[in-house]
Formats: C-alpha cells, structure tokens, sequence
C-alpha cells in the first residue's frame, strides 16, 4: 500500500525524480488540508494543475487525483504533493495559542459582526463572484419557494461541461474536470439528505442523472471518474428512496422520473447503471403498490428486446419478472413464466435447483439435457460445462459411479488441469483397478499426442519430439511417478519447464536438475537482449542457488562466465553482478 512513508520506494524512478524536482522547485504553490486528512494543493507545470490526496490515520494514501492528462498510475505532480505533504507532516505542532494573545481570528469576527454586516458582505461578494451566488442559493433553497432547484443545478452541471469541453468532445484531462465538479454538487446532495432536504437532493440527483449519461457518451472517461459520478448518483437516489422520512409524494415522483428514464436504451448500454436503477424502482414499486403498472414496464422493456446482441438485457428482465412476481404473492404466474422462458438461464437454473431438492432427479437430467442441446445450439460452451456440472452433482447424489467417472474424468482434463476433479475420478477405482486405468489413460495418451505429432513432420512449429509435459506432467505429479516426470523435463530440456516443475523434482533429483540449469542458463544468456530479460536470468539464478545450494558456486560460474562473454552490455553486467554477490 502506498504511504507517505514509503512512495518513494512504491514510485517508478522517471516518475520519482520529476516530483522531486517539482517539489524541491518550491513548483506546489498551494497545499491546504481542508478537511481532516484530506489535502488540496496546486502545482505549477504546463498549466497549473489541481491535486487532491486523501490520507488515512497512519499516512496511507487512500486516494489520489490531479487533473493534469498523464494517462498513468501516479504522475509528477502527485508525488511532488506527497512530498509537500511529508514535509509539512513532520513539522512541530504549535501549541494553542492563548486566549490572551489571540483567539480564532475567523470565528471570533462571525460572532462579532452585526447581521447587516453579514448581509452586506454577501451581496457584495455575491456580485464578484457568480459560483458563490450560486452555492448559497441552493444551499438555502429550501428557506424560498421561489427558487427553482432544479434548473439551476442543471445550469451549474452545462456550465462545468462547457468549461471542461471541446467542441462536441471531452478529453481525458476535462472529463476529470467536469468528475471533480459533479463530485462536489453530489456531496451538497448528500448533505441535503443529512439535513433531510430530500426534495432538493433529489433535484440534483436527477439533474446529475441526465446530464452526465449523454456527457459519457462523447467523452474520454479511461479514467473512470465520469462513471464513478453516475454510480454516486444511483446511491444518493437509493438514499432518498430508501429513507423513512423522505414523503410518499417525492418517492411517487422518483419512482415516475425512474419510469420513464429507463425506457431509454441508453442507460443499459452504457456500463451497469441502468441495472442499479432498476433495483431502485423495482423497490419502489413494490413499497408504493405499483406492481401492475411495474409488470407494464417489464413486458414493454422484453418486447422490444428482439436484437441479435440484446440476450443479456432481455433474460435480465424475465429473471426480474419471475422474482418480482413471486414477492407480490403471484407464485403461480411466476411459475409459468419459468416454464414458458426455461431458454433463460437463470430461470432454468432455478427449475433445476427446485427439482433438486423435490428428490426429482429425472426431471432435473431433463432439464439439464435439454439446457446442454440449446446452449451447443447457440455455441456456448461454459453455459454446457455449467450444466454438466450440475449432472455430475446429481449423479452423486443418484450414486451413479459410471457418470461420476465419465464427468469427474472429462472436467480433470478439460481445457487445463484440474487435481480436484482429477482425484474424484480416482476416487471411484478401488487401488487395482486404478492403477491398470491410470495405465491406460498414460498409454493412449502418449499414442495420440505421438501420431498427432507424426503427421506434422511438414510443419513449421513442430517440436523437436511429440510434447508430452503439458499433458501427462500434472498426471505424473499426482501419482507421484517422479522418475517419468524428470524424462519428461528432461527431454522438453526448457529453462522455463524445468523451473515449472522444480518443487516436485528437486527433493528427489538435485543433481540431475542442476545438469539441467547449467547449459540452460548459459544459453539464455546468450539469447537474452534488453534489461528485462537480463533481470528475468538473474533472478531465476537466484532462485535456483537459493533451492539448490549445492549448485551455487557452479551457478556464479555461469555468470561470470557471461559476463567475460558480454563486457559491452552494461545492463547484463548489472543484473549478473547481483547473482555474483550473493
């Protein structure tokens, strides 16, 4: 985790440096902790940019922005903030001064100044300056009916748009411009449910909501914040929603605005948003006793879910039927929207649990097998694979032997490896009868890779010998055949294989894996080109010298004998001086 004690060690060295300098430049030409643990600063550079870190108790950096448009991790600025920071963390905490020498000086004139004194100074500043005139009506809109909330939260959101565009676009660095002030007006609104103004904060979060789904759609949001923005959004109208003190009439309202909102395709196709305001409708629904008008909604979103690409939305939709029906005591037509969409399959998946656990293993195959033909009919193989699953289930339970194995053996060997279901499929031989099985699964293992490997002799990527560490070694392992193992490794003789099978082998076979290494890692050597790979060999001489410690002083060997081979590559000598040290 990323601290102010230890970002120097945590920082990129370019990306170090350049905040150093920045900071030893006297270029943070503003920091302010304006809140507890959380700093604001400037930093001079191209353009003067905005930093903000949000630290924990202990100094752990817990968040991290700066508008400028590096489109990395941590920027210059930011670590010349964390230094700032640092700095100003170590100095001594004064003492509080006295009440004789000087209280607050800020709060002693709010308690002093008369009430004319304070309504002068707003209008006057309130004429300079358009954004504080703005702030201090919404935050008090709700002292005067004739405020128009709503409008005036949707000019404050065009005017950060428009400040933070281009002509029909926004960049990487103005969409975390528009992000940081969306940001502050959500927090207003959060603000606003504390003091239980829920009329206004949902105001704002429908102003948000609109607003910010078209600005995501023609802006640079690699960053996430925009996102970010909308999803805030969704919980402060969930917030609202969900309060016991917010009024019926207002739920009313923002169940109508979520309504009618989410008939627009949009909300569904850009990230998950539109998912999350359904969940606060369908609450809604059910809380207000809409659930005719609600089910409306659902039959008129699935209807028009007819695209080629619009699977997804609509089986979404029909599982939230069923659900929605069987919370408003409709468990008859819940139970007929299964059987009409068991395509669905959320809803078969649930057809098949219930027949589960009603003991009803016939119809659960049924299920299970008719679900397997349509997904092979659609080409989806992880849906078949679920359901096959799902069979191997109830074949335990059924104590059918012959399917545990066919199933427990196909799943070991699917795709990659799998010791689980590996060890079921043993499980079901008693020891005789599995020796002869493992016997014969290695025998015609080894005759189809060969004769596959046989018929590519013309072929340009055929290995030198039929490769058979990828499928027998895990095989090997398991059934602890460590002689068999290190032939495999030793024929594939690759520095990477032999690494890769290390652990198993070293206990048993020191010696020979160390004949192994030697020429391997003088051959890689020779082939490597660039920093990484040198450090990539070095590090994997370490690893063997450390596994191996009768090998050391042969592994040092190597290196320096690549280093007398190579005196030009100051990089290789760099990382080979490493393994020679230790």
């Amino acid at each position: 985790m990323l601290t102010l004690q230890n970002f120097e060690t945590q920082t990129p060295p370019s990306i170090l440096q350049r905040g150093q300098q920045y900071y030893s430049a006297q270029a943070v030409t503003m920091l302010e902790e304006t809140d507890a643990q959380v700093w604001q600063a400037e930093v001079e550079g191209t353009e003067l940019y905005q930093v903000e870190l949000k630290l924990g108790k202990k100094g752990e950096v817990k968040e991290y922005f700066c508008d400028c448009p590096y489109d990395g991790d941590l920027c210059k600025h930011v670590v010349a903030v964390l230094y700032a920071v640092r700095a100003e963390s170590k100095k001594p905490t004064k003492a509080p001064p006295t009440e004789k020498r000087g209280r607050n000086v800020f709060e002693h004139l709010l308690k002093t100044i008369t009430v004319a004194e304070y309504q002068d100074f707003v209008r006057q500043y309130a004429a300079k300056n358009k954004g504080f005139k703005s702030d201090f009506e919404l935050h008090f809109a709700d002292k005067d009916d004739r405020i128009d909330v709503a409008k005036k939260y949707a000019e404050v959101l065009k005017k950060a748009i428009r400040q933070h565009s281009d002509p029909g676009y926004i960049s990487y660095r103005g969409a975390n411009g528009v992000a940081k002030e969306v940001g502050k007006l959500l927090a207003m609104g959060h603000q606003n449910i504390t003091r239980q103004n829920f009329v206004d904060a949902f105001a704002l979060a429908k102003a948000v909501l609109k607003e910010m789904l078209e600005v995501v759609k023609y802006a640079d949001d690699s960053s996430g914040k925009l996102s970010d923005t909308l999803y805030d959004t969704t919980e402060l109208l969930a917030s609202i929603a969900q309060a016991p003190q917010a009024a019926t009439d207002l739920k009313q309202e923002i169940y109508a605005f979520l309504l009618q909102e989410l008939n627009h395709p949009d909300y569904f196709n850009y990230d998950d948003f539109g998912y999350e305001l359904y969940d606060i409708l369908s609450g809604l629904a059910l809380l207000l006793q809409k659930s005719d008008e609600f089910l409306n909604y659902l039959d008129n979103q699935i209807s028009r879910l007819t695209g080629r690409y619009d699977d997804y939305q609509k089986e979404f939709f029909l599982t939230r039927k069923v659900t929605f029906l069987a919370s408003i005591g409709r468990p008859e037509e819940a139970e007929a929207q299964q059987q009409q969409h068991l395509e669905v399959v959320a809803i078969r998946k649930a057809q098949v649990e219930k027949a589960i656990s009603n003991k009803e293993y016939a119809g659960a195959k049924k299920l299970l097998a008719d679900g397997i033909s349509l997904a092979e009919s659609k080409g989806h193989p992880g849906t078949v694979m679920e359901w096959e699953k799902q069979l191997l289930r109830i074949a335990y339970l059924e104590q059918d032997t012959p399917t545990i194995r066919r199933l427990a053996r196909q799943f070991a060997f699917d795709s990659w490896f799998n010791s689980d279901y590996y060890q079921q499929w043993k499980a079901t031989f008693p020891p005789d009868e599995w020796e002869k099985t493992i016997e014969k699964y290695i025998s015609d293992t080894i005759k189809e890779i060969t004769q596959t490997w046989e018929k590519q002799k013309s072929g340009y990527w055929r290995p030198a010998h039929p490769p058979l560490l990828p499928k027998l070694g895990q095989v090997y392992i398991q059934e602890k055949y460590w002689d068999r193992l290190l032939a495999l490794v030793q024929k594939e003789n690759s520095l990477d294989a032999t690494l890769a099978y290390h652990p198993y082998l070293a206990p048993h076979y020191p010696s020979e894996l160390l004949r192994l290494y030697l020429p391997a890692f003088e051959a890689y050597g020779q082939k490597a080109n660039g920093r990484s790979e040198y450090a990539s060999l070095a590090r994997k001489m370490e690893q063997v010298m450390e596994n191996l410690p009768e090998g050391k002083e042969k592994i040092k060997a190597v290196a320096q004998r690549l280093k007398e081979q190579f005196p030009r590559r100051p990089a290789m000598l760099e990382e080979l001086e490493r393994v020679l040290k230790k």
